[in-house]
Formats: C-alpha cells, structure tokens, sequence
C-alpha cells in the first residue's frame, strides 16, 4: 500500500485543488487525531469536502461521513478560521507541504500541511507565527511550537526547476550505492517516480550514481521535467489477485502489465484508492481510542491556555512588585482623598494624571501605567 503521498503527487493534485479557491468555510471536523475535514462552499459550485489525513494525504472528497466528534485542534481551528474564505491552495516546492490561505475581510491566516514522517498540520497567523500546531515538536533544526516563527526543513535540490548541473553535483557526491536509491531520498523524487525516471531514460537503475556520465545525466535531467510535466490521466492500479495497490496521475512505463481503473480527476482516484482500506466496522475499542484522543486534544489545549494566563500573571506580579512603593503611595493618597472627597471629585481632579489613566467612581477603582 502506498503509505503516503509524493512531492510529484501533491503537485498534481493542488492544480486540480485550485477549484476550491473563493469557497467559505462552512465546517470543521477532526473526528480522529490524524483527520481534519474542511466543508467548504462555493457559489454556483455548493459544497466540497477537503480531507487531510494527516501525515499521508490531502484530496477532495465525494461523500460526507458522521463526524460526530471533534478533538482539541479542530476546535482551535474552528474558533479561529471558521467563516473564513480560502482564498490561495500552494505546494511550498519541492517539499511536501501544502500552505492553505485563509481570509476574513483583511486578515490572514495560513495553515501548513506536512506530509512527510508523522506529518503534522500548523496554523499561522498573517506574519507566519504559529498559532498553534496539532503537534508540538522540538527538533535540532527547527521548533514547531506557539509564538515561533514557522519554519520547514528544505531538501538542497528543487525537483521541479532541475539542471542537468546540479543533478550531476548530486549523483557525483551521493552516498547511495544504486541512482534510484539516490534519485528517491537524495533529490526526494520518491521510489516509484524514481524507477519510472530509470526506464524512461533506459539506464539500469542499480548502478552507482558515481558512475552516471553526463549523456545519461542529461537523460535522467529530460525523464524528470517529462514526469512533472504530464497531462493527468490518473489510474488506480491493481495487481495480478485484483486488489488496489497504487495511484498514479498518469500512465507508468513501471505499471504498463497491470490492470488500471481511469478516473475523471486524481483527486478523485486518491480518494477511491485510500478508501480501500478503510475499516470496515469501527470496534468497541476504536470508539474509546477515540474518546481518549479527543480527551487528550482537549487537555493539551486547557494546559496550553493555562500556560498562557501563567504566564500573562507572571508579568503582571512582576510588574506590581518593581512598581510596589509607587502603588502604595497612590493607593495611602487616594485612601487620604476619599475621607475628605467624593469619588466624583477625586475622578475630577485625577483628569489628565501621568499614572492614573481611569477612575471607576460605582466600582472606587483605579487604572494605574506602570
């Protein structure tokens, strides 16, 4: 089973995801840690479904199941996107992520889908500040955490604008012992674009990259852009014993002997191929796992809230204690005035007072600048 969604899939798939520019948000699901479901509506086009299974895929679904819960990082979407319109869908290249711009009148708010490793999904504010992240992580390279400027890890080659130089630097400087080893994690072309590159180019795709000249260079250089430059045709692919194995946005040299279902749109032909192994019958024990995901969400949420105003009275104490002598000089005065003065005329006299900016006469408080 294809595991998870190439760098070459998701640009094939965002241009079919361009349809959804201008829709509204009309919901939001996270009925499961690992899936947000976005209901969107579009005038003259109704509703759509984008689902991201976090992690793994993101494509436009036909059917709306019974999302009947929502976890902790559904509900901070929903508080701070909902209503909002998607205005701009990119891949940030050659990488896969996915950046979704979202748009309430003159606000923005971005929200990045990872795809790679456990994937994760994280939601920024209009100068790329993570707002929050569905997880937290803390690598040597980068911090994915609120009030951090959000940052993704870049491969040093971009597929998609390859020169017949730089690919010849990084064959010559491989640590792989095989070119599709190489093409897959090195240039991040994926296993399976990887051997369709080594066929179209009629080069043995176990020999060592160190020994590519530069005529077969150039030959895997032209395989590559012929690859991200294919009109889709997308397929489901089925081995010998008829079960689904693969999804392709296009017809593979790798795939020519297997049977194939065409499908209208890839998008489509994702959506059918991760739907084949689907559960078929949610268990006792799925619906609890559930219950204790949701209840997890909602406490990391409760304890991130809680860190925040921690930290908002934190400062406030602190500020309170280097301006103390300050605050009790005018906390004994205003104690002296009111024995001789009503609030109202303390509240005259304290017009345009340097510290005391507000006086509530009903309530006798003070709002003091420090």
């Amino acid at each position: 089973m294809k595991k998870q969604l190439s760098s070459i899939d998701l640009q094939y798939l965002v241009k079919e995801l361009q349809a959804l520019k201008d829709s509204r948000i009309d919901k939001i699901y996270q009925p499961e840690k690992e899936l947000i479901v976005f209901s969107l509506y579009k005038t003259n086009a109704g509703k759509k479904l984008l689902r991201i299974d976090i992690g793994k895929s993101i494509f436009i679904a036909e059917e709306k199941e019974d999302y009947e819960e929502i976890l902790g990082f559904g509900q901070f979407l929903r508080k701070h996107i909902d209503g909002y319109f998607l205005t701009e869908i990119e891949q940030i290249k050659p990488e896969r992520i996915i950046k979704i711009t979202f748009k309430a009148k003159e606000e923005k708010k971005f929200l990045y889908v990872e795809l790679f490793g456990k994937g994760n999904a994280i939601l920024c504010d209009e100068h790329n500040v993570i707002m929050n992240a569905l997880e937290h992580h803390e690598f040597r390279e980068r911090s994915v955490k609120p009030r951090l400027k959000y940052v993704y890890p870049m491969m040093n080659y971009n597929l998609f604008g390859l020169k017949e130089e730089d690919l010849a630097l990084l064959l010559k400087n491989s640590k792989k012992d095989s070119l599709v080893t190489s093409l897959a994690t090195e240039l991040g072309l994926g296993g399976l674009y990887s051997e369709e590159a080594c066929l179209l180019s009629n080069i043995d795709k176990n020999i060592n990259p160190k020994n590519i000249d530069e005529k077969q260079t150039q030959l895997i250089t032209n395989s590559i852009k012929k690859i991200t430059n294919k009109k889709i045709d997308a397929k489901a692919v089925f081995d010998e014993n008829h079960n689904v194995i693969d999804v392709i946005p296009f017809d593979f040299e790798f795939y020519k002997n297997n049977q194939k279902k065409p499908f209208p749109t890839f998008s489509e032909a994702v959506s059918y191929f991760y739907s084949q192994f689907k559960e078929i019958k949610e268990t006792a024990f799925d619906r609890k796992l559930k219950e204790l995901q949701r209840i997890t969400e909602n406490q990391k949420q409760t304890i991130e809230q809680l860190r925040k105003e921690e930290h908002e009275t934190r400062q406030k104490a602190e500020a309170i204690y280097q301006n103390y002598q300050l605050i009790k000089e005018i906390i004994d005065e205003l104690n002296k005035a009111s024995k001789k003065h009503s609030w109202k005329e303390i509240k005259e006299k304290l017009k345009n007072h340097k510290t005391i900016k507000e006086v509530n006469e009903k309530d006798r408080k003070v709002v003091v600048e420090i």
